[in-house]
């Protein structure tokens, strides 16, 4: 006799797959990166661990920590070295793997939680197979798909952001760091800042600042700005930080399970910055590693080749640097090109930003972004200028937002072309830039700042930059 439900449970999942598959082909027909080589590995600087005590890795959600590090992981276990996993959501936002896994078309907020502790199982199991236990490990249990929102529109805890999928503005969830967290920037912030405070990482690993995927880049920056906070307040606080990305359509080059293969950046990001290290596996580990992700079996149906892609002979990380903010004594403030420092050498971009990378941007110029400039002048006050790949146009709205650091704590700066809205200020756009020009004393003499740059059309965002922390002196 035939299982007619066995049969309708696979009929079912072979739906979902099915549908989620056109998504991907959607986005990919969106999302097209032109062809383009790839780096040799052997350009990669090998880490050296030798000097480190205690390994931090920040993971968004469960499954980044073994994906990005697990090699790492092993090799520091080697070295004597201390290690610790924040993990900061607990991926309960993926809609197509919650319907797959409880054959459900309509996931109840009920559901979406079930995965949340479903998942946090998975990296306690992947993890233990890499020899870290469950004490070693942290959930901060923030929103996923959510911390973007946190970082531009949620930050006091008086105006918390409510999940879409598990219908709360705090964490539901057993196992999390504090319970009394809302979910709010100024609270993720001061998680961070109290697990780096109390364990004093000299070796911090988490996002790249150009993945894709907001809850990847949002870390990024929580983490810079709690690092940055606590060696202002605490300059005994030293520490080499190391970034790793995950989510991005060219990387890694190839999908698929390739373990005797190299993992490399993507050019388009190591042409403009290629401080990145490699950390050679072993075979042993590569296969220990593999061991890992399988154990992620809620990912596996829907992600299986990406998973698997991380499975390599290496791992890449990004070395991170913060900039100065320069003092300009010639030029007008809305040309970059024209800023010239004491020495009288034109001040270069404090981020650069990959150019033409999507098809969408490479068929809107005026919308791709290119740099971001930041100075200050004689006057004392702070400029700061968008580039474009060609002139702007009326039709894309331009932005600059700014995290503005001050000895009164973090506040935010917005500006934007076109109709304002309520607590933006305006941004000028000449030829190729969008610029503005604001007093440092009216920020409140801040001490460093951290820009980004977006572009709009039609309420989509068309391209971002990456974030960038500059420390400020007095000029």
């Amino acid at each position: 006799m035939v299982d007619l439900r066995k049969k309708s449970v696979a009929g079912w999942g072979r739906v979902i797959i099915i549908l989620f598959l056109l998504v991907v082909i959607v986005f990919a027909s969106r999302q097209l990166f032109t062809q383009e080589p790839s780096v040799p590995v052997t350009d990669l600087n090998p880490l050296q661990l030798s000097g480190f005590q205690r390994l931090l890795i920040l993971a968004p959600h469960c499954d980044d920590e073994t994906l990005s590090s697990a090699g790492l992981i092993l090799a520091a276990q080697r070295a004597g070295m201390q290690v610790r996993v924040v993990i900061a959501t607990n991926g309960d936002g993926f809609l197509f793997a919650t319907m797959q896994d409880f054959r459900k078309i309509y996931p109840k907020p009920s559901d979406f939680i079930r995965m949340g502790e479903l998942r946090q199982q998975e990296s306690l199991a992947a993890l233990e197979i890499l020899g870290v236990h469950s004490e070693q490990v942290t959930f901060l249990s923030y929103p996923d798909r959510g911390t973007p929102d946190l970082w531009n529109n949620h930050w006091a805890t008086s105006d918390p952001y409510r999940s879409p999928y598990s219908a709360d503005t705090k964490s539901p969830y057993p196992i999390t760091f504090d319970p009394n967290a809302v979910y709010a920037g100024v609270d993720y912030l001061k998680d961070l800042s109290s697990i780096l405070e109390s364990y004093r990482p000299d070796l911090i690993i988490y996002p790249h600042p150009m993945d894709v995927h907001p809850d990847h880049w949002g870390l990024n920056v929580f983490t810079r700005l709690a690092i940055s906070i606590l060696r202002h307040r605490d300059p005994s606080f030293a520490t080499t930080e190391l970034t790793y990305l995950v989510h991005r359509p060219d990387f890694p080059e190839i999908k698929g399970l390739f373990p005797t293969e190299s993992l490399t950046p993507p050019y388009s990001i190591y042409e403009l910055s290629p401080n990145w290290v490699r950390l050679d596996l072993s075979p042993t580990d590569t296969a220990m590693k593999g061991q890992a992700v399988k154990a992620y079996r809620s990912q596996l149906p829907l992600l299986h080749s990406l998973l698997d892609s991380f499975v390599r002979a290496n791992e890449t990380f990004f070395e991170v640097t913060d900039s100065t903010l320069v003092t300009t004594t010639g030029g007008t403030y809305s040309n970059p090109s024209s800023w010239i420092d004491v020495a009288g050498k034109s001040i270069p971009p404090v981020q650069l930003d990959p150019v033409g990378d999507y098809a969408t941007r490479d068929l809107l110029p005026a919308g791709d972004l290119t740099a971001l400039f930041a100075a200050q002048d004689k006057g004392g006050n702070l400029l700061v200028c968008a580039r474009l790949r060609e002139k702007t146009v009326p039709e894309i709205i331009y932005m600059l937002r700014m995290k503005i650091m001050t000895d009164n704590g973090v506040s935010a700066f917005r500006a934007r072309t076109g109709e304002l809205q309520s607590g933006w200020q305006p941004l000028n756009r000449t030829d190729s830039v969008a610029c503005l020009k604001v007093s440092l004393s009216d920020l409140g003499n801040p001490w460093a700042i951290f820009i980004g740059a977006t572009t709009v059309t039609g309420g989509r965002i068309e391209d971002e930059t990456a974030w960038q922390m500059i420390q400020i002196t007095q000029p």
